[in-house]
């Protein structure tokens, strides 16, 4: 592989951190608001590095024309700027990287190549689209020359960047009598999220937002005004995501009967509030899906454990848990957002709901993106529509008997 030449000109503040092996990876932290502290390098040849920071600082953070991105965005795209994208480019010569180097790198860091360890190309393909998006800001604001041969991120059929669209992974679709396993074997707390979540469909950022006073008992709604991530309120994902969401009686009971357990009840609490920070925080999600869901997924029987030894980095003797699904492959991605595919594969395909109220209910942009994205047809769906093409081919059949039931010759014989 060829490599782009690196600008030694490009200087950087100390800012105390340690240095990535091949360049300064922490040169456009998260909370950074100085584009400044990467200066422009004296020949006018910008590095990548420069052109990311600029691209974070202006269109990113405080964009001008375009409207702001979801917090959950900034966060993602920032992450994929620092931790990945800066690390691994950010000396070169913004110009002078080819498509073919980026996209071995891409290929380097997959699945194919390096197995359970690796990104999927869903994630890489996240990633190239953010590397696209810094150097179209690049071209736009003169920092690089607007040539076709300056933008690796060109057409693809003019020898543009490349990378696999899609993803194999499949989400673990519950069935209701899977979801009631899992919620015989959960706390108070985390019994009433997975109920609000398998009946409503909300995000695990939309209901550690939750605040009582969000909950309109007399109109039967969920308000859905702002997310909590990372430690940090924020806004819902998008417009339509900013929606009021309906509460059924039954739903309104489960919620009510944990207003009246939990200590932190009144208007401004959270619903789901912290007891380690005293009602200050709700609790975060990914404590709540490693040390509550994945056991009730395993005692509904929706997942099985193997438990390992292994050694951390001090040396001393840990377990290690790995969760497989019923077809023996190993899950790596489990949680709420689990109950938010299965709402939507009920509803469309056991229920044949409307997917207009399917999309309302997930509160998606597009009918289409929730039956492409988030809808699972599972084997009973499938039987019943290829017995109706067979039905209408042959004519309605009559099940074959098993061997077992099949009379013996001597009780057919005249």
């Amino acid at each position: 592989m060829s490599t782009p030449k690196k600008n030694t000109t490009t200087s950087v503040k100390n800012t105390g951190a340690e240095s990535h092996p091949r360049i300064h990876h922490r040169l456009v932290p998260a909370n950074r608001r100085n584009v400044q502290e990467v200066a422009k390098p004296a020949d006018s040849r910008p590095t990548f590095a420069f052109i990311a920071a600029d691209w974070i600082e202006r269109e990113l953070l405080h964009p001008i024309v375009v409207k702001h991105k979801a917090h959950t965005t900034l966060y993602c795209y920032q992450h994929i700027a620092n931790d990945y994208l800066i690390p691994e480019w950010g000396e070169c010569v913004a110009e002078e990287i080819e498509p073919r180097d980026i996209e071995k790198w891409l290929a380097g860091l997959s699945v194919d190549k390096k197995g359970a360890e690796g990104l999927q190309w869903d994630t890489l393909n996240k990633t190239r689209s953010v590397m696209k998006q810094i150097y179209a800001h690049a071209q736009r604001e003169k920092l690089i020359p607007k040539g076709l041969e300056s933008n690796p991120f060109r057409p693809a059929d003019q020898g543009g960047v490349r990378c696999k669209s899609g993803t194999g992974f499949r989400p673990i679709i519950l069935t209701p009598p899977q979801t009631l396993a899992m919620l015989l074997s959960l706390p108070p707390l985390e019994r009433t999220q997975v109920i609000l979540d398998a009946s409503t469909g909300l995000r695990a950022s939309e209901i550690a937002g939750l605040q009582w006073r969000d909950i309109d008992w007399e109109h039967q709604q969920i308000e859905i005004l702002r997310t909590w991530i990372k430690g940090k309120i924020g806004r819902p994902k998008s417009p339509d995501s900013e929606a009021s969401m309906p509460m059924t009686p039954v739903l309104a009971s489960c919620l009510r009967d944990w207003q009246n357990t939990t200590r932190y009840a009144k208007p401004s609490d959270w619903v789901f509030a912290s007891k380690k920070t005293k009602g200050r925080t709700p609790r975060v999600g990914n404590m709540i899906v490693a040390d509550y869901l994945y056991p009730a997924a395993v005692h509904a029987g929706v997942l099985t454990v193997k438990k390992t030894t292994v050694f951390n980095k001090k040396g001393e003797k840990v377990f290690k848990l790995d969760y497989f699904d019923c077809k023996g492959k190993r899950v790596t991605r489990f949680g709420f957002h689990n109950f938010r595919h299965s709402l939507a594969s009920f509803l469309t395909t056991k229920k044949k709901t409307d997917p207009k109220t399917a999309q309302r209910m997930l509160r998606q942009s597009d009918p289409t993106l929730t039956l492409r994205l988030y809808t699972q047809t599972d084997m009973d769906e499938l039987l019943a529509a290829q017995s109706m093409v067979l039905d209408a081919i042959l004519g309605p059949q009559v099940p074959p008997q098993s061997s077992d039931d099949a009379p013996l010759d001597s009780e057919i014989r005249p």
